[in-house]
């Protein structure tokens, strides 16, 4: 896994990396619901809650907009466990199963597992805010929170992923719609980004 240079532009594939901030930073309501949720799991000593310990049911305020991955060979590489069924009908495909060396929804298959690498030094709930322009030039602030679990072992090996609200009728994933990111991979034929009527991408 390419490790970026964090001197100077911080970028992958020309593409700048998103700061990692603190969850509890994060003000958005739904944001700091789930963080509670997260906080309150039972940890068996550890630092990290199991994921076998999740109730799903508690899961359905967030349901929907969540994303989960798991971790390859230690970070190798990443797996889409499961995508929201809301993310996956806005990007007009569910990349459910497959690796994320193989094709993303957003940016470069590279740069998504520098973000994980990333996040894996830090093993903690993690926030990030961008504020992205599509293709269409709508500009819209993207909230998502990043919660650590263990699958057994004692390093993390799930990552949950939420998508927050926006306060706006912007599109929610249009800002998979970056410019200049069509190659294709070579065996998949997967895009690294989603590229969809911007009808499809509606919230």
């Amino acid at each position: 896994m390419t490790t970026a240079t964090k001197a100077g532009s911080d970028k992958i594939d020309g593409i700048e990396v998103a700061p990692l901030l603190p969850a509890e930073a994060c003000d958005k309501a739904d944001a700091r619901a789930l963080l509670i949720w997260w906080n309150a799991l039972p940890r068996d000593g550890g630092t990290i809650p199991e994921w076998r310990t999740v109730d799903p049911v508690r899961l359905l305020p967030w349901m929907g907009w969540i994303t989960l991955y798991d971790v390859v060979d230690g970070g190798r590489d990443i797996r889409y466990r499961l995508v929201g069924s809301r993310i996956a009908e806005q990007a007009g495909i569910d990349l459910t199963g497959r690796l994320v060396s193989q094709g993303v929804y957003v940016a470069t298959p590279k740069l998504l597992l520098e973000h994980f690498r990333r996040l894996g030094e830090r093993a903690l709930p993690t926030w990030t805010n961008r504020v992205m322009e599509t293709q269409h030039g709508l500009t819209i602030t993207h909230d998502r929170i990043w919660l650590p679990f263990r699958r057994g072992g004692d390093s993390v090996e799930l990552w949950l992923l939420y998508v927050c609200r926006l306060e706006s009728n912007s599109d929610r994933l249009d800002v998979a719609r970056l410019a200049g990111l069509a190659q294709r991979h070579p065996e998949t034929g997967l895009v690294p980004v989603t590229l969809n009527p911007a009808a499809l991408l509606r919230a």
